[in-house]
């Protein structure tokens, strides 16, 4: 049964609700510039910065996975969209006391501290990711499922963007490092508990239900079909893969951009920002493009978006190209993302496509994380401008995929066909 209009709406009206918190903190917390910054602060070389990627793709992709399969079955998933969302505040609540404390241990327990107290934020948040966006996807309307996705993220990143300039205030404030950051780890999980209870309005209707089987069994037979599909899902494997180079614009190219334009400490929080400014613009583009003329036209814009943001990082000389890097950066993001989504579920022939929607991200996941992580020390040894010039080789190449050998799901055209 096609859900009414006028619930679609609400339900909507409730998920921005969540969005005009949400959005606040993650930018506060944000993987783009503002934490691979602080880390360089905190004295990290390269190598411990580029734990930043490999820690969340991984946490993210394999909890998710694990999370398809365990609620693949629930009849409602309001529940535990709304536990779950609450508790990831808990570990910046718990990283925001560290680095509020006046006397630590030493800068190298620091580094550790952070990284195995965000390992385990993210792990739970990639727990949550497939059950929030299966939530979504119940509770909006078939046809109008991309252009939902993207207005909440337009609003999610709007947010984020207030959020960045918010951060950059608190960044430049009068406290001292690291305790500015540590009061922008308390507002973000103060902004996660608080957005959860707006989730209560939204009205979900009992889906159908089913044992799940044995775990590993059921991811395993998942991946044999994914990998066996002939449908155009592995060329979209190779195209994730290929885009690997995304990480080098969220974590090193600041650091190294930092350094080479003698950027001030707000810098960071600015240039997460107008990322977000370019998600803003990606959200509003790629949903109604998604609906429109089907998903893969989504993949296209975010790896062209990802091309012309790494060529601004290898060619740009001028300190506004630092910004404009991070435009195309947002709008890689929220298209790759949207794409992600989508693809998964249009490629399913499941009826509870939540789990390609887990399995397909953790296929790539340990390649991605390998190339990402071993990124810092490569630019250690060859510098950030030649590490960045073959991840630009690979985004060329996965733009070339996705336009010319990317087929579109026959699923993602269906509200296109079927408007009623």
């Amino acid at each position: 049964m096609t859900l009414p209009l006028e619930r679609h709406y609400k339900n909507v009206l409730c998920l921005l609700s969540v969005e005009v918190f949400w959005g606040i903190s993650l930018a506060l917390i944000s993987m783009v510039a503002i934490l691979p910054v602080f880390l360089s602060h905190l004295g990290a070389s390269n190598t411990a910065i580029g734990a930043l990627p490999v820690v969340w793709i991984l946490a993210t992709n394999f909890s998710g996975l694990f999370a398809a399969h365990v609620t693949g079955g629930l009849a409602r998933r309001k529940g535990a969209v709304v536990l779950l969302h609450a508790l990831t505040g808990i570990p910046y609540l718990v990283l925001a006391i560290w680095f509020g404390l006046p006397n630590r241990p030493s800068p190298a327990v620091d580094i550790g501290f952070f990284l195995a107290t965000w390992g385990a934020s993210w792990a739970l948040m990639g727990f949550t990711i497939p059950v929030w966006i299966n939530f979504i996807g119940k509770v909006t309307r078939p046809d109008m499922r991309a252009r939902s996705f993207g207005t909440i993220f337009f609003f999610q990143t709007l947010m984020g963007a207030i959020g960045g300039w918010v951060a950059s205030r608190v960044l430049g404030s009068h406290l001292a490092f690291p305790a500015n950051y540590a009061f922008g780890f308390l507002v973000a999980a103060i902004c996660m508990v608080a957005g959860s209870f707006f989730f209560l309005p939204v009205r979900e209707e009992p889906g159908a239900t089913s044992e799940p089987g044995p775990a590993l069994e059921t991811m395993l037979r998942h991946a044999r079909e994914i990998l066996a599909d002939r449908s155009g899902i592995r060329v979209y494997l190779l195209a994730l893969v290929l885009s690997t180079g995304s990480y080098l614009l969220i974590t090193y190219y600041p650091v190294y951009a930092d350094s080479r334009f003698s950027l001030r400490p707000q810098d960071s929080a600015l240039y997460t920002a107008v990322c977000m400014g370019g998600n803003m613009l990606g959200s509003i583009l790629t949903g109604v493009i998604g609906d429109r003329f089907g998903y893969s036209r989504v993949a296209v814009i975010a790896m062209f978006a990802l091309v012309v943001g790494l060529a601004f990082a290898v060619w740009g000389t001028h300190p506004s190209t630092y910004f404009v890097t991070a435009f195309s950066l947002g709008i890689f993001i929220v298209a790759d993302r949207l794409a992600l989504y989508n693809l998964s579920m249009a490629f399913s022939p499941h009826e509870d496509n939540t789990a390609y929607l887990g399995v397909v991200p953790a296929i790539v996941a340990p390649v991605q994380a390998l190339v990402a992580g071993s990124s810092g020390g490569f630019i250690d040894r060859f510098g950030f401008l030649s590490i960045a010039a073959i991840g630009l080789v690979g985004a060329v190449i996965a733009l070339y995929l996705v336009v010319v050998r990317l087929p579109e799901p026959a699923y993602s055209l269906a509200g296109r066909r079927n408007p009623a």
